[in-house]
């Protein structure tokens, strides 16, 4: 189960499996509403760096949260991250339902696997890529806990950039693509290999001749600065971007107060 309670204040309230959460998020302007905060389970305050601190009143254990496609692990890091974004809920449900059998999907910048894991339940054949060796063996666990481990998925740990180029001189064609590229990124060196301005076009230019027929497109991105338009504009070397929808990912609260947490472009053909 899973509810955003309130925003505000640059900080967001949410309910994760019964564990109320309190965390810092940018887009959260506004004033909250509830009086629910002194409740939470567990607070993260940012120390410096982007890192920061979790402070418990109640620390979960084997903590996971139920998902359109199975099971997810939910785990606190020093980045205030839990393993899972839930404005990606949408895009699960999404990928869950289209008639994906046997279609070869590329997942960039995999991180846990939702996607991936999304796209598997809907019968495709997936190569996850994340240059996280750790990520990529929590992505391979919720495998598991979604009862999906026996389905056809790759796990690669590598660069995103240097994959694409990779198997495009390997003549390996794919029937799609989703990625959620971050804005910086640490390669498998775990050196800073990825800087989204930078490298993107690059990315794109790769995957247009490693996808020349792209059937499946599910581009997410939290940067800022990156709305529908600027980045449907970097789709425009495909073909099938004419049938893309685009918008933005949001989370509602009971009262439907909406925080938006990011945009998509998508598109699908049968």
């Amino acid at each position: 189960m899973y509810q955003l309670v309130d925003f505000g204040n640059e900080r967001k309230l949410e309910l994760f499996s019964n564990f109320l959460i309190d965390r810092p998020s940018p887009a959260a302007t506004g004033q909250p509403v509830t009086e629910q905060w002194n409740q939470a389970a567990g607070r993260f305050d940012i120390l410096g760096a982007h890192k920061g601190r979790w402070s418990w009143k109640q620390r979960p254990e084997d903590w996971k949260i139920d998902t359109t496609f199975g099971a997810m692990e939910l785990f606190p890091n020093d980045f205030g991250h839990l393993g899972v974004f839930m404005e990606q809920a949408n895009q699960w449900d999404w990928l869950t339902q289209l008639p994906l059998t046997s279609l070869k999907i590329l997942n960039l910048f995999g991180y846990t696997g939702g996607s991936s894991l999304a796209a598997t339940k809907a019968g495709a054949r997936v190569t996850h890529v994340d240059s996280a060796k750790n990520m990529v063996k929590r992505a391979s666990n919720n495998a598991r806990h979604s009862g999906l481990e026996k389905m056809p998925v790759r796990w690669i740990v590598e660069d995103a950039l240097k994959f694409v180029q990779r198997e495009g001189r390997r003549g390996n064609r794919y029937d799609g693509v989703i990625l959620d590229p971050p804005t910086y990124g640490h390669g498998v060196s775990g050196k800073a290999s990825w800087k989204i301005e930078e490298h993107l076009p690059a990315l794109f230019e790769g995957l247009q001749r490693l996808i020349p027929d792209c059937r499946l497109m599910l581009f997410t991105c939290h940067s800022p600065g990156f709305t529908p338009n600027y980045m449907a504009g970097f789709l425009r070397s495909f073909a099938a971007v004419r049938h893309a929808e685009q918008g933005a990912m949001e989370l509602r609260t009971p009262e439907n107060r909406i925080l938006e947490n990011g945009h998509f472009v998508r598109w699908f053909i049968d």
